[in-house]
Order: C-alpha cells, then structure tokens, then sequence
C-alpha cells in the first residue's frame, strides 16, 4: 500500500511520466483506494475493527433502526457516523472489500433512512465532513483524493447523484490552489453529475450544465511564462482535467456561446498543452461549435493542418533522438569514444518508446505510430464527421482553405496508420501533409546519411496505381474509444 501511494502522489503532483505510467497511477487510485474518515475521528475499536463487525454491532442495528423509522438525525446517530462509520475507510482489514464497504455504507446506512430531512442532514454531514478532510493541506494525499471520490458517489434515494454535493465538487474542482489529485476527484464527480442529466428535472440538469459551463475556464487556463522566457509546459494533472473537461464539454452545451468557443481554439493555438490536448479540443470544437459560436472557421481549418503537422513533426524528432542516443549506446558499450575504455554498461534511461516498447529502427515504435493515427484520424473527422452531423466544415459558406480536402487527407492517414502502424507510413503522412517541409527533411537526411555526396534534389516519381494499400474495414477502426 506504501509504493502504491508513493507511485501515485509522485504522478499527481507533476513528476515527470509517460502517459502509461500516468494511465497505472490513475488506475491504481480509483481502484484500490476508498474514502476516508475525518482526520479528526478515531480508528475504531476491536469490536468494530472491520465493516463485518460494525453491521454485527448492536449500535448499528440501534441507530438504523431508527433512522430507517423516520426518526431525527440525533446526536447520537450523529457521533457514531463520525467515529465508527467514517474511520471503516481507514481501516487496514478493510482494504480488500473497499468497493463492498463504500456501496454498504451509502445503502444500509445513508440510503435506507425514512425521513428526508434526516437523510439531508445525515448526508451533509458525511459532505462536509469528508470535504474538510480533502482540503487539508496537511492529510494525506490519498485520504483526500478519496473523501472527494466518495462525496462524487454520493446518489439521493432515487440513486441519482446527490444534488446537494454539486456545489461543494464544483468548488473543489474551480480551486485552482487545491492539489491537483483532489480537482482531479472533484471533476470526476461532476462527471458523474453530468452522466444522469437526461433523467433529472429540467431545474437540476440546467444546474449541472451550467456548473460544468462555470468550472471549464479553471480546467483550461491561460499559459504561464516560464522565468527563462517561453511557455511553462501543463502537468500531466493539469493535462488530465483539460481533457476530462473537453470530454464532458459536449454533453453540458451545445453548440457552446462565443466565450467558451474562443477559449477552445486559444487552447488549440496554445504550445504549452501536450498535442493530445489540444486535438481533443479540435474535436471538442468539431462537436460543439455552431453558427452562434463566433468561430472563425478558415484560420481555424490552417490551425489545425499546422497542429497536424506539428504532432507529427514531433515525434519524428523525438525517434531521430532515440536513434542517436541508441547509436551512442553501442558505440561506447563497445569501447568506441570516451577514451576507448569500458564504456557504458547496461541500459540507458529513454531507450524505449512509449508503454515501454522497443524502439525501431527508425525510433517510430508501433505505439507512437497508433497514437498518430488517433490525432489525426480525430482531427479530420472534427472538420467533416463521419456521423454528417456538425462539424468545423459545416461552418464554411464554400470550401474555402481546402477544408474538405484536409479532412479527407487526415483521415485517410489516420486509416492508413492504424492498418500499417509503421514508420515509412508515418514518415509519407507527414510528407504528403507538408510538402515544403519534406523537400528540407530530404535534404536533411541526405546530408546526416552522406555528407560527402551532393543531395539530390530530383522529385521522386510519383507511385504505381498498384503501390496502394487495401482500405482498412470500416469496423477495424480504433479511433472511437482511444486511450491517447
């Protein structure tokens, strides 16, 4: 339990992963992890040591009894919820049925009382309980996380989210000084709001449309200037609330006004987010924007070949590093340089691609390649959707910056790659994108390859009929439920 915390809290507070190791922290939280007591109250007894022993407790069947009676929220009921009942998150016995001991807590105690006023201040307290611990700077990382986690699962007796808890995720999620593993649990809450809109009364699901409206500009804010002069790169936890908030975006507004729809395509000019952001914004946008939004869609339709052209331009560079760095490896493991002495033993740090797979030759590894295949697939689709609905060309009075063409050629990379993820296919996605960039990588190459040759400029021939590759089947695609 230890290393896991220490994985996590690591990952949480901006330490430097790839997106698996984050993908294993995140996993690691909600799974293993359960709310938690007040830092205030006491572990329980021997006689209540594990939920098993609470239920068997004749002070359980006492104060159930009368709650599920419609009795009052007594003082009694009052501090046995706070030094019984919530210490059962914190109890080490109980860490292999947490999920068992979170469900029973809400329906045999919470959800099982008659009176409604009861059940509100019962389940106020528990909120405001569990929300002083999730603020205190002081607790436990996880402890927080979780008192957060559990006041987003909390559900009326109908089983639907709590209404009452919407504000207090809300504040948590808006705080921008709160640690980000706590927004990050406040915002996975709204989401749980968000996901039982359509059978709420039309009063509470315009609350929580217009909550998630509120929270978005703390999820996606402004660039920072880095003291040596350019843009500070996000956290991977301030990566993760952006995406989560694009995720939930459309489902809150649509089409979203003039103010939200600028802040989208800012994030999308925005170098300081990772691509994988910016993209879902892209596609966020292609879901959302209308006539009323205020897009100005041809600069919008050039942002997005140049965001194209950059993710992919990246990770072509990222590989040439892995080369150069596994050419240096086996020079000096063998003795050549530093002196022709032993060298280097061993491994060195960055030698493999992303999920720690073996880099290629050319350093585009097959999980580099299918998350190239998502960006771009997702990009063209958000211009012309495959489901015809919306979409940033459906924006334009004519086909004004070869819209239509872009988002054909993006998506036919985006196929291509998915069926082939190799680096030759990667490399002419990015050459058929960018043309004049090819000519000055060709050049490039040609030089690093031979030095003592002249390049040679002479434009290659244009392919066979027969050279192209089988269309992939419609249902191969992955690009619907990435992971990227």
């Amino acid at each position: 339990m230890a290393s896991e915390r220490h994985v996590v809290v690591s990952l949480l507070h901006g330490g430097r992963c790839s997106r698996p190791a984050w993908v294993v922290a995140a996993t690691l939280l909600w799974a293993h992890l359960g709310p938690i007591a007040p830092a205030s109250a006491q572990p329980a007894g021997d006689a209540v040591a594990t939920w098993k022993d609470v239920e068997a407790s004749p002070q359980f069947k006492e104060v159930t009894a009368a709650l599920k009676g419609g009795g009052p929220f007594s003082d009694a009921a009052r501090e046995f919820l706070a030094t019984v009942i919530l210490p059962q998150f914190d109890v080490e016995e109980n860490l292999p049925t947490l999920d068992d001991v979170r469900k029973k807590i809400r329906d045999r105690l919470l959800l099982v009382i008659g009176s409604n006023d009861s059940f509100e201040q019962a389940s106020g307290f528990v909120r405001d309980s569990l929300d002083k611990v999730a603020r205190d700077t002081n607790g436990d990382p996880l402890l927080r996380v979780n008192a957060m986690l559990f006041i987003g699962e909390m559900t009326d007796k109908g089983r639907i989210p709590w209404p009452a808890a919407l504000k207090t995720l809300a504040a948590a999620a808006q705080d921008t000084a709160l640690d980000p593993a706590v927004r990050i649990a406040a915002v996975v809450g709204l989401g749980n709001h968000l996901s039982a809109v359509a059978r709420l009364p039309a009063d509470q699901a315009t609350a929580v449309r217009t909550t998630l409206a509120a929270t978005l500009p703390s999820l996606l804010p402004p660039p920072a200037n880095d003291p040596g002069g350019g843009l500070m790169l996000r956290s991977p936890a301030a990566a993760w609330l952006a995406a989560r908030g694009l995720g939930l975006l459309p489902q809150a507004m649509n089409p979203v006004p003039p103010d939200i729809a600028a802040q989208l395509v800012a994030v999308i000019d925005d170098a300081s987010w990772p691509f994988d952001v910016r993209v879902r914004a892209v596609a966020t946008l292609g879901k959302t924007a209308g006539r009323e939004s205020g897009v100005v869609p041809e600069p919008l339709v050039e942002s997005i070949r140049k965001l194209a052209i950059a993710a992919l331009d990246a990770d072509r560079l990222e590989a040439q590093r892995l080369v150069e760095l596994q050419s240096f490896k086996a020079g000096v493991g063998a003795g050549v340089g530093a002196g022709g002495g032993g060298g280097l033993r061993g491994p060195m740090p960055g030698m493999m691609g992303i999920e720690g797979e073996q880099i290629a030759e050319d350093g585009l590894t097959t999980a580099v390649c299918r998350r190239a295949a998502w960006r771009l697939y997702t990009l063209g689709d958000a211009i012309v959707p495959d489901s015809k609905k919306a979409g940033l060309a459906a924006l334009l009075e004519k086909d004004a910056g070869g819209a239509q063409q872009l988002a054909a050629l993006l998506k036919e990379m985006g196929e291509a790659l998915d069926v082939e993820p190799y680096g030759y296919v990667f490399l002419k996605a990015l050459d058929d994108l960018d043309p004049a960039g090819a000519k000055k990588r060709a050049t490039q190459a040609a030089r690093e390859g031979s030095p003592e040759q002249p390049v040679d400029n002479t434009p290659a021939a244009p392919a066979a009929p027969g050279d192209n590759k089988p269309a992939p089947k419609p249902n191969d695609s992955p690009f619907g439920a990435s992971l990227f």
